[in-house]
């Protein structure tokens, strides 16, 4: 499992299920870190997935920019929501090799507190029309690629 600290997975006021400190987390922390559970992907590996299956990993994982390869998992990452901007206490804050990717604690975290992050770090800045992963989100989850493209848009509107 991918997680580097206790966590609980509960009903979120932001959106479905979240993922909560069990106990505080220093800034800097790796609080998930990639591992052999992950499932990493090319297109073919994706297309092979059953249409319920591809959809899951489309909602919960990302595409791994340096090396091109989507990432998913099943445990219990994919709870954690969206926090836009200084509400963001989790996220990455630079490509790594796919065997070193993480998710670092971006200021200390109180125990009981969701894990919020921010996704316009990896969202969809990668997925012009032609990458190869666009026609699936299109295909199998078209909601979740809007999202992604909407989170991509306030990337490049914060750096403007």
């Amino acid at each position: 499992m991918g997680w580097n600290v206790d966590v609980d997975f509960k009903p979120s006021v932001l959106e479905g299920t979240g993922a909560f400190a069990r106990s505080p987390i220093k800034a800097g922390t790796k609080v998930w870190s990639f591992d052999e559970t992950m499932h990493v992907c090319g297109l073919t590996d994706l297309a092979a997935l059953t249409p319920e299956v591809l959809k899951f990993a489309l909602h919960g994982g990302y595409l791994h920019e340096p090396s091109d390869r989507f990432v998913w998992y099943a445990d219990g990452m994919h709870f954690v929501n969206h926090g836009f901007g200084t509400d963001a206490n989790i996220g990455i804050t630079e490509w790594t090799a796919l065997e070193d990717d993480n998710c670092t604690a971006l200021r200390d975290i109180a125990a009981g507190e969701e894990l919020l992050e921010d996704y316009t770090f990896w969202s969809a800045k990668s997925l012009d029309t032609d990458h190869w992963l666009t026609k699936l989100y299109l295909d199998f989850h078209p909601a979740h690629f809007e999202f992604l493209l909407a989170m991509d848009n306030l990337r490049q509107t914060r750096s403007a």
